[in-house]
């Protein structure tokens, strides 16, 4: 069946609010087992609404309205596809009552306008409102099914979860799952994974290749429709296998919300191995990002920022002039550093990260120059790379690439 969403509201239209309610719901509807093809904005305007709505209905089952079921003259949304369908409007009881109840022992006093939001299509199957007052409502008008929620994304959701479901799955018997799994990459940008994949996605079917750009990093979301869950993982296995064929190199962990600090601090607790950092233009944001993970300081016990110059120097137990006169920006002096932060807090591993993040060039050198080193306890690895980007993306982007360097040696 096919379903498409409208949200109803000016301010969603003029950008003063995003529109969330529309991805939690592209996505409720697709795991029901939906075919999502269109989703429309409409501003607080009945002309307007109506046209959408006669639009909808000619190529959808199930229309999903969202918002403009509140008390005020703008919320016309019950209205106005009431009007469409060619019904009156009448209240629930049950939710009138709620309505009544909530200001009573709120103590607020209630005006008449109030009870607007108890307000259902005749005929209609009222949903009831757990996480605020506006109902929402089933009505089914020849083929065509209008579902219509609340703009509150709490309110939204909770209907969603608790009302809505098995309405829809009366509508739509499913007996299909849809089994995903989220592969993310690193060292490769979003336009080349997709080329080495071009035969994959252009062929696909079931399962389907989603890329999604992160920042530094790309991720894949394969999708299998199948009948369980051992079914659908045996389809994304074979489908996984024929990815990493292509791009394995870059592939460094599964979930949606994967992070590569978790990735390392996971193989350090698992070789029971320390590490220390050493941050020059990130500033700390390497070690914050190792401390935000719980459990982390059994195997972090502490690093250093070495900002400016002088720190970098009374690290490496060298004159400011020294330093100067080699050079800050270099492989010896980054690899210089980790051993130092090694040395200092006897730790297994030790990342040291300097660069040029802006705004001007540095000792020849462009914005966007990366110098990463690895402390071993055996030898020293480095990598030089330029991320041509914006600060906020180089500091990012330094970070990421770091630990990945630590991630493919514990590996």
């Amino acid at each position: 069946m096919k379903a498409e969403i409208i949200a109803v509201g000016t301010e969603i239209l003029l950008g003063q609010i995003v529109n969330t309610n529309a991805a939690y719901l592209s996505q409720y509807l697709t795991n029901l087992g939906f075919d999502i093809y269109h989703q429309e904005v409409v501003g607080d305007n009945e002309e307007r609404l109506l046209k959408v709505l006669d639009e909808a209905s000619q190529r959808s089952d199930l229309v999903v309205v969202c918002g403009g079921l509140g008390p005020t003259e703008d919320d016309l949304t019950k209205q106005t596809v009431a009007k469409y369908v060619g019904k009156s409007l009448v209240y629930d009881e049950e939710a009138l009552a709620h309505v009544i109840d909530f200001f009573k022992y709120s103590k607020k006093p209630m005006t008449e306008n109030n009870k607007q939001q108890a307000l259902t299509i005749e005929g209609a199957k009222t949903i009831q409102n757990n996480a605020g007052l506006a109902c929402g409502l089933l009505y089914k008008k020849e083929r065509t099914h209008y579902l219509l929620l609340p703009g509150p994304p709490s309110e939204m959701k909770a209907m969603a979860e608790n009302g809505v479901t098995p309405l829809l799955k009366e509508i739509l018997p499913n007996h299909t799952k849809l089994v995903s799994r989220y592969l993310r990459f690193i060292g490769i940008g979003e336009s080349r994974l997709v080329t080495d994949l071009k035969e994959l996605i252009d062929n696909q079917t079931n399962p389907t290749i989603a890329p999604y750009a992160k920042s530094n990093e790309v991720m894949l979301r394969i999708t299998a429709k199948c009948e369980s869950e051992e079914q659908g993982s045996q389809m994304l296995d074979v489908m996984e296998k024929e990815i990493k064929q292509l791009v394995g190199e870059y592939f460094y962990g599964y979930g949606e919300n994967l992070t590569m600090e978790e990735v390392v601090v996971s193989l350090l607790k698992e070789k029971q191995q320390t590490l220390t950092v050493v941050e020059g233009l990130t500033g700390g944001l390497c070690q914050n990002r190792l401390t935000d993970i719980p459990g982390s300081s059994s195997v972090y016990p502490g690093g250093f920022i070495t900002y400016s110059t002088k720190s970098k120097a009374d690290l490496l137990g060298i004159s400011v002039e020294e330093l100067e006169s080699k050079g800050v920006y270099n492989q010896q002096t980054v690899e210089q550093l980790a051993i130092q932060g090694s040395n200092q807090m006897e730790t297994d591993y030790a990342l040291a990260i300097i660069g040029i993040a802006g705004p001007t060039n540095e000792e020849d050198q462009p914005v966007g120059t990366l110098y990463l080193a690895l402390k071993t306890p055996t030898k020293v690895l480095s990598e030089t790379m330029i991320i041509n980007r914006e600060r906020d993306y180089i500091r990012d982007g330094a970070v990421k690439h770091a630990f990945n360097l630590l991630r493919k040696h514990l590996e």
